[in-house]
């Protein structure tokens, strides 16, 4: 996750050290990122990553759910209805994109900043899915590998420490998913990657694109969350990112605003990280603590406010003939949805 803080004051305190060791970077986590180099390319692209992904399993462990999803959840249900909580509301998140990019046993699919691989985990294991997932960094990429060797799905999914333009040009599936991994793309690269997810694509391949949105006079981003958080990021209006995949070649069939579904997910993630306040302080530093602190405090103001936006955007790769494939209605994305995360 990405979000615009309140205005706060862009210099968190300094002064205690981490209790984590540095980054591969060369920042030692809660300190300002500084970064070198052209934007975006492989190597910063890499560094900026490893700055906020490095950071510690343990710690993300620690603040998410049992999938560890760091992406916006999806609440069919209040929290606290009936034991329904953030874990629950993450399955559902999962399995909708599963169903909206139309995943069946032995579908090709190509998941790009696949995190601690909770969707691609959830393709092979509920959906039969072959994944190829990508990750720029390298925790992310050893844990995703150890999973997948624990839960015996070695024959289904290969994940791959690469950058997304480093994939081969013939390697063609039957479905995308970037689960708000955009962000990090940049202004300038995004019509070249939404080509790549075009060029992915079979014809009558489905992309699923969850990314977070600004509003058109809001910044993307902001000082503290820049230096501190997640440099190098990049966030747009949503139509100007429906109006890039739509210059790519792709159709887009169905957006779905998960704005609200990124408060009630940042204040379970803000609530977990203090009632384990002692337990983060251990594994992180305090100051890193502390820095986190105000990332979720102001990405639930942001969100509540509406000056961040979260959205589910459903494209697909028309085949030569016009035809879609698409299902005339989207009622069987959310039949039962909720039911299998009880």
């Amino acid at each position: 996750m990405c979000c615009l803080p309140p205005r706060l004051p862009p210099s968190p305190p300094h002064g205690a050290s981490s209790a984590a060791s540095a980054l591969s970077t060369g920042q030692a986590p809660g300190r300002p990122a500084r970064l070198s180099g052209a934007t975006h390319t492989t190597a910063r692209d890499r560094a900026a990553i490893s700055h906020h992904y490095d950071l510690s399993n343990d710690f993300y462990r620690l603040l998410l759910d049992p999938a560890m999803a760091y992406s916006c959840a999806y609440f069919t249900r209040p929290p606290g209805t009936g034991g329904y909580g953030l874990a629950q509301a993450q399955f559902d998140k999962l399995e909708l994109v599963c169903r909206k990019v139309g995943l069946r046993p032995g579908a090709r699919l190509l998941d790009i900043g696949c995190g601690w691989g909770s969707l691609t985990l959830h393709a092979a294991r509920h959906h039969g899915a072959r994944v190829t997932a990508v990750t720029l960094a390298r925790e992310q990429r050893d844990h995703v590998e150890a999973r997948v060797k624990e839960e015996g799905l070695d024959h289904l999914v290969e994940v791959r420490l690469s950058h997304y333009r480093d994939l081969e040009p013939g390697e063609v599936y039957d479905a995308v998913t970037t689960i708000e991994m955009g962000e990090h793309v940049g202004d300038a690269e995004y019509p070249a990657f939404t080509r790549l997810i075009h060029d992915r694509l079979r014809p009558g391949g489905r992309a699923l694109v969850q990314q977070m949105s600004r509003g058109a006079h809001a910044p993307g981003g902001g000082a503290f969350i820049e230096t501190y958080i997640a440099p190098d990021m990049h966030m747009r209006p949503l139509g100007e990112t429906t109006g890039l995949l739509e210059g790519a070649g792709l159709e887009v069939r169905h957006t779905e605003s998960l704005r609200e579904h990124y408060v009630r997910t940042v204040d379970a993630w803000a609530d977990t990280l203090e009632d384990c306040w002692d337990e983060a302080v251990a594994l992180v530093g305090e100051v890193t603590a502390r820095v986190w602190r105000l990332y979720l405090a102001g990405g639930s103001l942001a969100f509540d406010q509406r000056r961040m936006g979260v959205d589910q955007i459903l494209a697909v790769r028309p085949g030569r003939d016009g035809s879609s494939g698409m299902p005339a209605t989207p009622a069987a994305w959310y039949d039962g949805l909720g039911e299998a995360a009880r």
